[in-house]
């Protein structure tokens, strides 16, 4: 089938890009997730931090840019759309699989879990994802704090996340 417009064989798409309490890659290129897709943060007191800090991508790179390098860079913005120092860079060249079609886009998964993740204050938070330098996805998470329920005599996790 002959796509309608050569955007398809040409488009670098992001295919997901999320937080969750863990992410890893098997080199079979299986994700594994656990806790994903959280966007509020509820912290008894400020600055907290996080036991971890998943973060998941799935990019899909076109045909004509295999066996290219390429740079994927991930970031976190704090409120006040400072980069904070969280975030990793990975350099990585796809290679079409000897069962790949000719003209196929290549599947790149993408998983990290970073430990002992710092959040200074309450506010919107930003996971930015950018690809040859180029801004091409950002993930939303609100940090808030949640006062000790003092009925229950049990304060909540510190950097549990809400689902």
């Amino acid at each position: 089938m002959t796509p309608d417009s050569p955007a398809p064989l040409t488009r670098t798409s992001v295919l997901a890009f999320f937080a969750a309490d863990h992410v890893a890659v098997a080199p079979d290129g299986k994700m594994y997730v656990n806790g994903a897709f959280f966007t509020l943060l509820r912290f008894p007191a400020f600055p907290a931090t996080m036991l971890t800090l998943g973060i998941g991508a799935v990019i899909e790179m076109p045909f004509q840019d295999a066996m290219q390098d390429h740079v994927l860079r991930i970031a976190l913005r704090g409120p006040e759309h400072q980069e904070l120092p969280v975030g990793v860079q990975a350099n990585f060249r796809t290679a079409p699989s000897i069962e790949a079609q000719y003209g196929e886009p290549q599947l790149v998964p993408f998983g990290v879990t970073i430990p002992s993740v710092e959040i200074p204050s309450p506010g919107v938070y930003h996971l930015v994802l950018w690809l040859d330098n180029v801004e091409k996805a950002t993930y939303r998470m609100r940090a808030t704090q949640l006062p000790m329920t003092i009925s229950s005599g049990i304060p909540p996790r510190l950097g549990e996340q809400g689902r």
